[in-house]
């Protein structure tokens, strides 16, 4: 068992606010992803691509940093097959979740997201 599979802080969240069952994407992260998109060329991720990435059966991990807004990364593959990161946070709405950004996953994203599949 690799060190990703064997912890997995982020259940504890999963306990209470539901395991993510809907992406509530909002005018707000809309214009978010509008704004960065024509600031970094990693975060060229459209709002379809992330809802795509949610109904591919993506992976889920603490989002660790300082000062993350968003608790828990959603990791997984987009319909044409590009490896997506998206930060999420919980709502006041049991199993819906909300984008905070979404970006092409780094090499050490990628590799989370194969191991914890067992690829």
């Amino acid at each position: 068992m690799n060190q990703y599979a064997k912890s997995r802080p982020f259940e504890a969240l999963f306990q209470a606010y539901g395991k993510v069952q809907e992406l509530e994407i909002d005018e707000e992260f809309a214009e978010h992803m509008a704004e960065v998109k024509r600031q970094y060329p990693k975060h060229q991720i459209s709002p379809v691509e992330v809802i795509e990435v949610h109904q591919n059966e993506p992976e889920y991990f603490e989002n660790v940093g300082a000062n993350r807004k968003a608790p828990v990364i959603m990791i997984g593959v987009t319909n044409s097959g590009r490896t997506v990161s998206v930060p999420i946070e919980p709502t006041n709405k049991n199993g819906i979740w909300r984008p905070v950004t979404a970006f092409e996953s780094n090499s050490h994203h990628r590799r989370r997201y194969l191991e914890r599949r067992g690829e």
